[in-house]
């Protein structure tokens, strides 16, 4: 695919979403990661942006969830990343507008190594290719994914210095408002927009914020609930007799969210702030140098990422990809052929560890977000925002557990009651031995040691 003359809208591939296969709702899946467009324009386009005369050759990046990207090469050698969003990426014009805006402050006042925007178009009907895109630069180095198994304990250690000393500079910036930023020339501005950089408030003629419609906590889920055809249960097994998605039970447990919102709410203003944030910092998106894999070389995919506050964003990198028990928790050993992965679990909660250190002794407030993250309160926030997808049994679970320990929160004064009066169901008893009879076939089918016995026992979330 090296001709000039290259048709490059005749590889059907290029538009179709061709990463892999769906288990449910394929073809509706398939649908909204299928875009077309004029394919020869976007080359033409992104080849006049860096000044070359043609482009010779386009590779198709793995397809993402919401969007396509390409390599595009030209005749003088240069290299861009062309970036075209599909139709599930988010609202037209802003998703696009948002990402161009986002990057060029990562990189100009966050002094992050965000890509650089050559060309961009978020207007798809008006533009001759018939598409939103983003022309940008190639980062320098290659993703942490090709290196990270393979470098030592302290060069992954001295990345995660890095992505320490980046955070802080995240933190080094406070906003005003909570939602997207956009050029002013882009949306409507707010009047009072601002950041504050180091304690410096900044009023940047070239940034604005999205004035969208505001009201109470809970409200957009609510809309969404009355409004929106509820996705497939995938957390949940649902039928005759077991749970059913039900419109009216997700309302009324958020209408208690709304009750309790203001006391689940963390008092410390240091992690309630807004902030920009990159919550999807895993080992594809962040780059570094093969020759010196200590050095982050660019960080990648900055679609959607907003301003709230900072105990909404993680913490933790993606890459660190740590699912097991929090670190002070004791690592059960395996003996025989599990010996490895026992070994494997062990380096990764180790790297956790010195992970947490880092951020205890340099961004200490983003320390006490882990911290608030274990809490009750932080769980019920979580999951009355996805109300929409998930169950409400969890929440209401978790609601129960709260009133237990309300007069404890920092935010609910001693004369405050707990707000929501539940009734106890005749059916308890009944639960509770089912459950324990569920717990006990499940132990004897999964576990085939003592010691795998009490793992299991360490995760079953349920009261005895």
């Amino acid at each position: 695919m090296d001709s000039p003359q290259t048709d490059w809208n005749s590889n059907d591939e290029f538009f179709k979403f061709t990463r892999g296969r769906f288990l449910v709702e394929e073809a509706e899946n398939l649908r909204k990661r299928e875009i077309r467009f004029d394919l020869n324009r976007l080359a033409r386009v992104a080849a006049d942006s860096v000044g070359a005369a043609q482009c010779v050759s386009i590779t198709k990046y793995p397809d993402g969830m919401f969007n396509k990207a390409f390599l595009i090469t030209m005749d003088n050698g240069r290299e861009v990343v062309a970036k075209v969003p599909n139709p599930n990426a988010g609202i037209p014009h802003f998703t696009t507008a948002s990402e161009v805006a986002t990057m060029d402050f990562a990189r100009n006042i966050l002094d992050t190594p965000a890509p650089h925007v050559y060309t961009w178009n978020s207007q798809a009907e008006s533009h001759p290719v018939g598409a939103e895109f983003i022309i940008m630069q190639k980062v320098e180095g290659m993703p942490l994914s090709q290196v990270w198994d393979r470098i030592s304990l302290p060069q992954k250690l001295q990345v995660l210095l890095a992505m320490t000393c980046l955070q802080k500079q995240w933190l080094s910036v406070s906003f005003s408002h909570y939602g997207s930023l956009y050029y002013a020339g882009d949306v409507q501005p707010s009047v009072d927009s601002h950041y504050v950089k180091h304690d410096t408030i900044v009023r940047d003629p070239k940034q604005g914020l999205l004035n969208i419609e505001r009201g109470p906590l809970g409200t957009r889920e609510i809309k969404a609930i009355q409004s929106l055809k509820p996705p497939k249960q995938i957390a949940l097994f649902c039928g005759p007799k077991l749970y059913q998605p039900n419109t009216e039970n997700k309302i009324t447990a958020l209408t208690w969210y709304q009750q309790i919102i203001d006391f689940l709410i963390p008092t410390a203003v240091a992690i309630t702030k807004p902030y920009l944030w990159h919550n999807d910092l895993h080992d594809d998106n962040v780059f570094v140098d093969p020759q010196n894999p200590e050095r982050i070389t660019g960080i990648i995919d900055w679609q959607s990422c907003h301003i709230s506050p900072l105990f909404n964003h993680n913490p933790d990198p993606a890459f660190l990809d740590f699912d097991g028990l929090e670190p002070e928790r004791r690592l059960i050993w395996r003996h025989g052929r599990d010996r490895f992965a026992a070994v494997q679990e062990y380096t990764l909660q180790n790297i956790l560890v010195g992970w947490r250190k880092l951020m205890h002794a340099k961004n200490a407030n983003l320390y006490r977000v882990v911290e608030f993250r274990k809490t009750a309160a932080y769980g019920l926030i979580f999951l009355a925002h996805r109300m929409f997808e998930y169950g409400e049994a969890h929440f209401q679970s978790l609601l129960v557990d709260l009133e237990h320990t309300w007069k404890d929160s920092p935010a609910v004064a001693s004369e405050v009651p707990f707000p929501i009066q539940f009734i106890e169901q005749e059916r308890y008893a009944e639960c509770k031995a089912v459950l324990a009879q569920v717990k006990s076939q499940m132990l004897a089918q999964l576990a085939a040691t003592e010691e795998e016995r009490l793992e299991y026992e360490r995760y079953w979330p349920f009261d005895p």
